[in-house]
């Protein structure tokens, strides 16, 4: 989740076709040396706190301008923004067989504009990052040396090659989707994920939904009315497992609703496991909110 804000999280849905990659950019000033993600984990995310000097901010990736970084996260700062990137590698981390650094070539299903790119500086491995807001795509493509970012369109097969990555992590996408567009993606990223590859996807399951049916500030912030919140209790005890209710943004269309997505342990070992093998569901992963659900790629599933 975005902290705690849901209006630039919904630059997060999903992909049909896509422009080319943008241009590699110019640098007037390269990034000082430094190992990045490749160093010492804990060492390199303080570091991403120190952003007072000009020496402190040249072993960093830049940082979004202002007003993009609210759109993606409903922050305004650099540091929260920090904190909230470096949030999402802890908690990866976590949930993880193995560390950041040895991910491999890595999709982000959903990049925005990097709260979780940017942490991946120094990535010895490929790296893609996609996007269905051309903004946020111009300025990863400009600004993160390290990414591949590529501009989609919601909902079809991105077109990317077959068994093209090891690991892909996509943060506020799931908890966003309808169901039909939501099996969309999961039988793509199975196309797009390499045998034995993991998948770290995210979504409001349990602790989201308990949390939404007892705190006023989480309804606030989901911005639906409480009844609909009162109808996925009833999903999950009774129905599918599945609850989404769409919402009027920007990103809404009649071909693909957009909105807010609850989404059951049990509807993901039953319909999830279809494409691959679940692992875990990290329950409130991310900000004691989100789950992280762990995947793995198989290639025995159904298509």
């Amino acid at each position: 989740m975005k902290g705690f804000s849901f209006q630039g999280l919904k630059a997060a849905v999903w992909a049909q076709r896509f422009d080319a990659p943008s241009a590699t950019p110019e640098f007037s000033e390269p990034l000082a040396s430094t190992p990045g993600i490749n160093g010492d984990l804990e060492e390199w995310l303080q570091s991403n706190l120190a952003t007072q000097t000009p020496a402190d901010r040249a072993r960093l990736a830049p940082f979004p301008p202002a007003e993009l970084m609210h759109n993606t996260s409903g922050l305004m700062s650099e540091q929260d923004f920090a904190r909230h990137g470096i949030d999402l590698v802890r908690a990866l981390a976590k949930a993880s067989p193995r560390p950041p650094a040895q991910f491999g070539d890595l999709l982000d299903f959903g990049v925005g504009v990097g709260r979780l790119a940017r942490l991946f500086h120094g990535y010895d491995h490929r790296y893609v990052g996609v996007d269905i807001d051309r903004r946020h795509v111009n300025w990863i493509g400009s600004s993160l040396r390290h990414v591949e970012a590529y501009h989609t369109q919601p909902a079809a097969p991105l077109p990317l090659a077959d068994q093209s990555f090891d690991t892909v992590v996509s943060i506020s996408v799931f908890s966003h989707l309808c169901e039909a567009d939501q099996l969309i993606h999961l039988a793509d990223l199975s196309r797009l994920t390499r045998p034995g590859g993991y998948l770290f996807l995210s979504v409001h399951g349990q602790r989201a939904l308990t949390r939404a049916l007892t705190e006023t500030k989480i309804v606030d912030m989901l911005s639906i009315p409480t009844w609909d919140i009162e109808r996925a209790r009833r999903v999950f005890e009774y129905g599918s497992g599945y609850s989404f209710v769409v919402q009027a943004g920007h990103l809404t269309t009649d071909e693909h609703p957009y909105g807010i997505t609850f989404i059951s342990e049990r509807y993901i070992r039953s319909v999830w496991s279809r494409w691959f093998e679940v692992v875990d569901v990290a329950s409130g992963a991310i900000h004691d909110f989100q789950d992280i659900v762990v995947l793995k790629a198989t290639h025995a599933a159904s298509r």
